[in-house]
């Protein structure tokens, strides 16, 4: 039976990708999460599932962070910010637990087979898929959301120090929302330019069951029209470029 791990569970992402993974009954879930009751609260019924075990904690714990990595076959890392604040430092955080934990294992177990690491990232940073679009738009999104993207960028830039010993898959979809299924195609050209999160969590199960895809940025195509636009984007953009060219902003609203 397949194990695996979500990291981030209670986001919009790791939320989607845990409810698929369990209703299939022969997948081992291993789940971390900051907050117990908080998942707990978004998702009851996996108190009760023998199928799910979870990890909950600081994500500098790296006894926690290794013990919930330990004999997966594949780690969906969903743990992300959407808002651009300054000094943001999630995906690095992540990132390096992620490392130093898969380093212990190997270092207690060198014959461990590691898991496969699904890293959610950004069409935003691959410049094959973000040419394809207007150059306007592009510039556009790198400004309202550069502290978020600057953080992912780092995190992916220390992954591949790792190259030689981890495999990492970077999930790279466009424009994401709250929509429901309208079915994924996974794509190595051009992203869709919205994508409900329900259809990024498909794909992301696809490629951790397909494998094939290490050190590649995967995007995602819809199968049929119709996901919903949020309306509360241009106000997150407008947003993110408040923080960006004025930060202290940020920072007066975090004090």
């Amino acid at each position: 039976m397949p194990t695996y791990a979500v990291l981030g569970a209670t986001g919009s992402t790791g939320s989607n990708v845990l409810r698929l993974l369990v209703q299939n009954p022969k997948n081992q879930i291993n789940v971390y999460v900051r907050s117990k009751p908080k998942l707990l609260q978004q998702s009851p019924d996996v108190a009760s599932n023998p199928n799910v075990k979870i990890f909950s904690g600081n994500l500098s714990d790296i006894s926690i962070i290794k013990s919930c990595l330990q004999g997966t076959d594949a780690v969906f890392s969903t743990v992300a910010s959407n808002d651009n604040i300054p000094d943001t430092h999630i995906a690095q955080d992540t990132a390096q637990s992620i490392v130093v934990a898969l380093m212990d294992i190997r270092m207690t177990n060198p014959d461990a087979k590691l898991p496969t690491i699904i890293w959610l990232s950004s069409a935003s940073l691959n410049e094959k898929y973000h040419k394809k679009g207007p150059a306007i738009l592009h510039w556009l999104l790198m400004n309202a959301f550069n502290h978020v993207y600057g953080d992912l960028a780092h995190a992916e830039r220390y992954l591949a120090l790792h190259k030689k010993w981890l495999n990492v898959v970077l999930m790279q979809p466009g424009g994401l929302v709250e929509d429901k299924h309208h079915g994924h195609e996974l794509n190595l050209e051009k992203p869709a330019d919205f994508l409900s999160y329900a259809d990024l969590a498909a794909g992301m199960i696809e490629v951790a069951e397909k494998g094939g895809y290490d050190w590649q940025g995967v995007t995602l195509g819809v199968k049929s029209k119709g996901t919903k636009i949020e309306y509360a984007i241009p106000g997150r953009l407008v947003k993110g470029l408040t923080f960006h060219y004025f930060p202290w902003i940020a920072y007066f609203r975090r004090s």
